[in-house]
């Protein structure tokens, strides 16, 4: 009894295809077989990419910005970074600027108007 199961088994397997097509009454030959596989993900938009900002040759007498992001500790490490760099460049400008871990288009042109020189730091 279980051979004539499996072996009606395999014949339905082998033929379940062709009777499928005779039923929807389509033709079925034996053809090429085309799948197209697609990124579940979706297609990614890169943003356009830019070169960046030429390097400034000497800090002397420039204007800095330091961005702190406000996380719990940080402000240690930003008051000794300004306190090194009015020490090694006492004609230099130290702009301080806080706030969220994005700066935003506006803060972003307003730091990029006021400053040469630009330090951007987050906690964690």
């Amino acid at each position: 009894m279980k051979k004539k199961l499996v072996g009606i088994s395999t014949v339905m397997a082998v033929f379940a295809p062709f009777l499928g097509c005779l039923l929807i009454g389509q033709a079925c030959t034996r053809g090429e077989v085309k799948l197209q596989v697609l990124n579940p993900r979706g297609e990614i938009e890169l943003p356009p990419v830019s070169a960046p900002s030429a390097r400034i040759a000497d800090l002397a007498g420039k204007r800095i910005g330091l961005y702190w992001n406000e996380k719990a500790g940080g402000i240690h490490f930003w008051n000794a970074i300004e306190r090194l760099l009015r020490e090694e460049l006492p004609d230099t400008t130290v702009l301080r600027y806080r706030g969220a871990f994005d700066l935003g288009d506006t803060l972003a042109a307003k730091i990029a108007e006021e400053t040469d020189a630009f330090l951007y730091g987050v906690g964690d």
